[in-house]
């Protein structure tokens, strides 16, 4: 890259990093190379003109003010961004007449917009980036843009649901359409020569609303009724995997996951206590007089929360578990039950809240680093004060 490119590509890496997950940027540069296979330069400059909007919110006219001054015409712009859309560089969505464009999130957003284009060569630098800065960025708040929820089966007529853990509920709630594409995770593992051990299916990932319009106009994916969409959700709970929708009560899509294919599952299986980085209100318990040591159950769990004690006897691991449901429909003593956490964590509103308490956790962290750095160095100037005495 030149100069000029360089610089356009910085200034979009420093606005995309002001985002709720940002775009931090690395000793390597790994970050600018990933721009400039997603953006051209002129691209990237109209990039820096838009706003992050979960809800995508900001119609063509209004971004059109904001472009106007590098010298194109409103009929350019709009091609140049129906284009970013087709790339899958933006969030865009269609209300009659009007059209509406937002910048996407690396993830969850680009990365999984590239569904149909990417290559070894995309793989090699995002898994780079991921390791040299991405992964503490994603990590940084806790706060999860996941949420995970409960099978059904798994959890008792006894027990009070909250429609935003009840599938059944959630999908009947949802305004169309309803869209499912392929899960890129899958096809990345199955690229690396790596296929998901829980499922043979591909095209499990669910998309609702605007999203779920953008996976059908891109050709990412295809249009679903309710009815389909239930049942392609049940047969992932049955296969084996951890349904994981977007974290708030109007949910954008459900995510389908293993710990051998989905990256954010493995990722999180790294650290000694992943429930901290869920959206959970449920965990396992295991009747001890009724488990058999069967094994049934670790096969089942995603995130090695199941073990065998000394006596032979399944028990859970809380610092892992996750309260997915899985080990429960298979226990073939029905040994294995889910319990209601005592502080239920209820989900943000929509996605616009979600974002907003991560954007202010972030700041909130940024701040209280800034201020222990000073503290730092004030501390140091004082003990050099006090040896030059």
């Amino acid at each position: 890259m030149n100069v000029e490119e360089i610089d356009v590509y910085r200034e979009l890496q420093e606005h995309m990093d002001q985002m709720p997950i940002g775009f931090p940027a690395t000793r390597s540069g790994i970050e600018l190379r990933i721009l400039k296979r997603l953006f051209t330069p002129e691209e990237a400059k109209i990039a820096t003109k838009l706003r992050y909007s979960a809800e995508i919110t900001e119609p063509l006219e209004s971004i059109y003010e904001r472009v106007k001054e590098i010298g194109i015409s409103i009929g350019e712009l709009e091609k140049i961004l129906d284009n970013m859309v087709k790339k899958g560089t933006l969030l865009y969505k269609k209300e009659g007449d009007k059209k509406y464009y937002a910048n996407a999130l690396f993830v969850v957003g680009m990365a999984e917009f590239q569904l149909k284009t990417f290559d070894k060569e995309f793989l090699t630098d995002f898994f780079a980036y991921a390791m040299e800065g991405f992964v503490s960025e994603i990590f940084k708040t806790k706060i999860p843009q996941l949420r995970t929820i409960p099978i059904e089966q798994s959890i008792t007529l006894k027990d009070e649901v909250a429609s935003y853990d009840d599938l059944k509920t959630i999908i009947e709630n949802m305004d169309g359409p309803f869209a499912v594409q392929e899960c890129i995770c899958r096809k990345v593992a199955d690229m690396l020569g790596r296929p998901c051990k829980v499922t043979e299916e591909r095209e499990i990932c669910i998309g609702f609303g605007p999203i779920a319009q953008m996976y059908i106009d891109q050709g990412w994916g295809r249009q679903l009724s309710k009815e389909e969409t239930l049942e392609i959700l049940r047969k992932n709970e049955e296969d084996g995997l951890v349904l994981q929708p977007s974290n708030s009560l109007r949910p954008d899509f459900i995510c389908s996951c293993c710990s051998c294919c989905c990256d954010l599952l493995i990722m999180k299986n790294i650290f000694p206590r992943p429930v901290e980085f869920f959206a959970t209100n449920y965990y396992a318990e295991v009747d001890r007089e009724m488990c058999i040591g069967c094994g049934e159950c670790f096969d089942r769990c995603q995130m090695k929360a199941l073990t065998l004690d000394d006596e032979e006897k399944s028990k859970v691991d809380l610092d892992r578990c996750i309260g997915c449901g899985l080990c429960v429909i298979k226990c073939p003593q029905g040994a294995i039950v889910l319990r209601k956490k005592e502080e239920e964590i209820a989900p943000p509103k929509d996605n616009e809240e979600l974002y907003t308490r991560i954007l202010n956790k972030k700041l909130e962290i940024v701040k209280a680093e800034v201020e222990r750095k000073e503290k730092k160095r004030k501390r140091r100037e004082e003990r050099k004060a006090e040896q030059n005495k």
